[in-house]
């Protein structure tokens, strides 16, 4: 005996007001979770700036007898340390800003890769800023009013943007692992050709 008509009615799911709601429920819940991940990066490019800032020793020039400023050979090596310390404090924040992005956006498919890298490069900036605004700034000024045999760091600042890869890279490089991991375990669910069932996956 076939059920009755009304019982062979789709779900209110499958209606077409159905699934415009939920495409409006995906949206505000994508939304919510971008703000929330925008907050994240915040945190972690200010903390990032003021670790990084807290970290570097800056070279100094010494200012001489007849007013001129010099620094030691081994002051020209302490200029890259800004650079490298910025690309590794990078890379450690970007991997767990890829990190988040993957828990909240990894549904999204490549997109979540594009929201991870961005809200790195975004870290990276404001990183950057808050560093540089900690200082010390102003060497020119700083430099014309030493007395002789004053020492005056360098002003904190940033070499090169190649550190910006690490920051990137590093949030990135979370995603596309996150990925090729996500699709071994699918493909172990997969049946087999045979008509087998799904190969239990290897723990």
């Amino acid at each position: 005996m076939s059920p009755p008509a009304d019982r062979a009615l789709p779900a209110a799911s499958t209606r077409p007001g159905g699934r415009l709601r939920r495409s409006i429920r995906r949206r505000r819940r994508l939304r919510q979770w971008l703000l929330i991940y925008l907050g994240v990066v915040v945190v972690v490019g200010l903390l990032s700036g003021i670790f990084w800032n807290r970290l570097v020793t800056l070279p100094s020039y010494q200012v001489s007898d007849d007013f001129r400023a010099t620094i030691q050979e081994t002051g020209w090596a302490a200029f890259a340390a800004t650079d490298v310390t910025w690309a590794v404090i990078g890379l450690i924040a970007g991997l767990i800003l890829g990190g988040v992005a993957w828990l909240f956006f990894r549904a999204n498919g490549a997109w979540s890769t594009l929201i991870a890298g961005l809200g790195a490069g975004i870290a990276a900036g404001i990183c950057l800023a808050v560093g540089q605004f900690i200082g010390p700034r102003g060497f020119d000024d700083r430099i014309a009013k030493a007395d002789p045999g004053d020492l005056v760091r360098i002003d904190f600042a940033a070499h090169t943007w190649l550190p910006l890869m690490a920051w990137v890279g590093g949030a990135m490089l979370v995603l596309l692992v996150g990925a090729l991991v996500q699709r071994e375990r699918w493909i172990s669910h997969v049946p087999q050709a045979g008509g087998g069932e799904a190969s239990e996956p290897s723990r």
